[in-house]
This record gives C-alpha cells, sequence and structure tokens, in this order.
C-alpha cells in the first residue's frame, strides 16, 4: 500500500483516514475499501479522504499528524538543534545581554532619578532657552521657577544656570545617539554571526576595545560656567533675573541664621514678653516684695530649670538678649546685602555675592544660638 496517487486520468483515489476523536491524531489510513474497524470503540473517529496523502507521512509517523475531515497537518516536533547551533544560540542570547548591560552602565548617569524627571527636564531646557533668547523687553516678564531653582541650588547666576541646563542636555543626547548607534550595529552584527569564531571576535571587540573606548569618549567633565566677560554690563532681562534669585537665596540665609528663634507653638511670641516683663519687674523690685499670683509664669518657668525666681529671670533676660541681638544683626545684613543686590551691574557683582551668599548660608548651619523657649 502507498500513500501516493499517480496521475492516470482516474478517479483520485480514497483513504479511510481513523482519528482520535478529541484530538484529530491520526492513529491509522488505508485505502483498503473492505477494512472495516472495530464497532465497540468510542475512541477513534473515521473520515474519508479523496486525493493524496502528505508525502511525508507513512504508517511509522502518522501518529505525529493531524486530520480535520478535510485538511492534514504537520504536528511533530521540530527537529532538535545541533549541539553546535545551540552554543551559537546561547552565546548570541549572552553577548546581547552584554551588550544591553553595557549601554545601560553608559547611560545611567545621564538618566533622571526622580520619577518624572524627563517632563522637569523638558520644563527646564525649556526656561533656559527662553532665558537666553528672549528679547530684552519680553525677558523680564518671564517665569523662571525651576532655572531659578538650579541657579539658587548651586549658588551661580541664572545666564550659568541656563547654560549648564543646555550643556547637560547636549551632553546626554550625545551620549544617547552615539551608544543608539552602536547598539544598533553591534546587534546587526550579532544576528548575523554564525559561527564561534565570528561571535568570539564580537565579544572581544566589545569588552576589550570598543565599549572601553566607548566609555572614555562619553565621559564629560563639568563645564566651566564663568562668565566670558565678567563686568560688562547686565541686560535689564538678567539684572531682573538675577536679582530676584539672589534675593530668594538671601532670604533663605537669614532664616537659616533666625530658624533658632522660630516656635511652632501658638502665641508664643506673647507669652515671651509677658515673662521678659515679668523678669524686669522681679529683678527691678528684687529686694521689696512682689505678688507671688503675678509671677507664675516666670516661677513655672524657674522649677523646670531648677532655679529660684531671681535666676531664672536673668537666664530669661540674658536669652532674649542673644535672641535681639542676632535679629538686629541679621537685619543689617539683609539690608546691606538688598542694597548690593539691587546695585548689581555686571557679572562679577553677581559671582561675588553668590560667595557670599553661600558662605552666609555655610555659617548659618553651623550657628547654635540659644532659644529662650527652650531655656
Amino acid at each position: 500500500m502507498t500513500n501516493t496517487n499517480t496521475d492516470t486520468g482516474l478517479p483520485p483515489q480514497s483513504w479511510l483516514i481513523v482519528t482520535q476523536v478529541k484530538s484529530n491524531r491520526v492513529v491509522y489510513y488505508t485505502d483498503d475499501p473492505a477494512y472495516q474497524p472495530p464497532m465497540g470503540g468510542d475512541w477513534y473517529y473515521c473520515s474519508m479522504h479523496d486525493g493524496p496523502l502528505p508525502p511525508a507521512m507513512t504508517l511509522r509517523n502518522c501518529w505525529g499528524w493531524r486530520f480535520n475531515g478535510g485538511v492534514f497537518s504537520d504536528a511533530r516536533p521540530a527537529p532538535a538543534p545541533s549541539t553546535g547551533q545551540t552554543l551559537i544560540d546561547s552565546n548570541r542570547k549572552a553577548l546581547l545581554a552584554l551588550l544591553k548591560e553595557k549601554i545601560d552602565d553608559i547611560r545611567a548617569p545621564f538618566r533622571p532619578r526622580c520619577r518624572d524627571g524627563d517632563m522637569l527636564r523638558q520644563a527646564k531646557l525649556a526656561e533656559a532657552r527662553a532665558f537666553l533668547h528672549a528679547p530684552a523687553q519680553a525677558g523680564a516678564s518671564l517665569a523662571l521657577p525651576l532655572l531659578e531653582a538650579v541657579a539658587v541650588a548651586r549658588h551661580i547666576s541664572l545666564d550659568a544656570a541656563a547654560r549648564l541646563v543646555l550643556q547637560k542636555h547636549k551632553e546626554t543626547w550625545c551620549v544617547l545617539h552615539e551608544t543608539e548607534r552602536f547598539r544598533e550595529q553591534f546587534t546587526v552584527a550579532l544576528l548575523a554571526a554564525g559561527s564561534q569564531a565570528q561571535l568570539h571576535e564580537l565579544r572581544t571587540w566589545l569588552l576589550d576595545r570598543v565599549y572601553p573606548e566607548l566609555s572614555r569618549n562619553l565621559r564629560f567633565a563639568t563645564p566651566n560656567t564663568e562668565p566670558p566677560q565678567p563686568d560688562a554690563p547686565l541686560e535689564d532681562t538678567r539684572r531682573v533675573h538675577e536679582a530676584a534669585r539672589l534675593k530668594v537665596q538671601l532670604r533663605d540665609a537669614i532664616n537659616r541664621q533666625r530658624a533658632s528663634l522660630h516656635s511652632d507653638y501658638i502665641q508664643n511670641d506673647a507669652m515671651r514678653r509677658h515673662k521678659a516683663r515679668l523678669a524686669h519687674e522681679l529683678l527691678a523690685q528684687e529686694a521689696g516684695p512682689h505678688d507671688a499670683a503675678d509671677m507664675v509664669p516666670l516661677a513655672a518657668y524657674a522649677a523646670a530649670r531648677q532655679l529660684d525666681l531671681p535666676g531664672a529671670a536673668r537666664l530669661l533676660l540674658q536669652s532674649m538678649a542673644r535672641a535681639e541681638a542676632l535679629l538686629l544683626r541679621t537685619e543689617a545684613l539683609r539690608d546691606r546685602m538688598l542694597a548690593r543686590i539691587d546695585a548689581i551691574a555686571c557679572e562679577r557683582d553677581i559671582v561675588a555675592l553668590d560667595l557670599e551668599l553661600a558662605e552666609l548660608d555655610r555659617q548659618a548651619g553651623q550657628t547654635d544660638t540659644e532659644n529662650p523657649d527652650t531655656q
């Protein structure tokens, strides 16, 4: 019995196909018209097929074929690849993973560190471009909150901050373009490699030659933000925005120096003034009598510190005097710095003020002023 017909012009040969009823798996076929399968079985299904059978199907392998009553399909598993091809595919996969790792390592320093960082970077870039390219008449009305934050945090001018943002943007895109070009080229080369020798050459190229060189090429030095003409007069747009930014830095520095005087308690200032008045009254009449009922706040202050009333009054007034001295000193400093900020005329003035404000901010972090509310 064969499974092919010859083109003799005769009617097509008919075949009886026996399949599993649940899976359509072929279990037997024959062209014997007298064949009668057992009538007691309920697991098989018999179908008639007119025409040639698949050339590759024989009684030895028909178990791997399916027949749905009209179409045959080869369901046999694909031949297992050779050991050599398996190793090539495995090595190719490993090199693709290594390529991804190397590209990610190069790009990591340029990637935003927080969620929505890309959106904020675009907003900073837009502010930087607007600041550097805005007409002088319209520049003073620009809203630059993100660019001002960059300048305040780094104690640099708005012009330097804008150029820093543009420089970082340029560096980032240069890295992305170069690494993507390399990734595309190397991926195509890996997929086209058909031997272990070619893969080994690509591995050497990636590890020993191309990747170290690529890494060196993509390392960028910190840009020099010093202005080329520090004594050149400032444009009105620059002067307005730089003055606003410097005033923000000044306010933050003064507030940090005064932070020890601040209290979160409601009506705390009124209570401080009241206790100070009682302390003055007590010391003024220390040798004479005083009404104990009026001295209840001062007495509580003294009891909490295990002092007598005169000692507590002196301690309270000393701390109040130090607080007043701090307020007077910082207020004089604020007025003097505001006058200098309003008078800025060139980049050199801005740089000098930035350095002084940075020093004030550093000193504020080291200040340990006694708070009268903690005595």
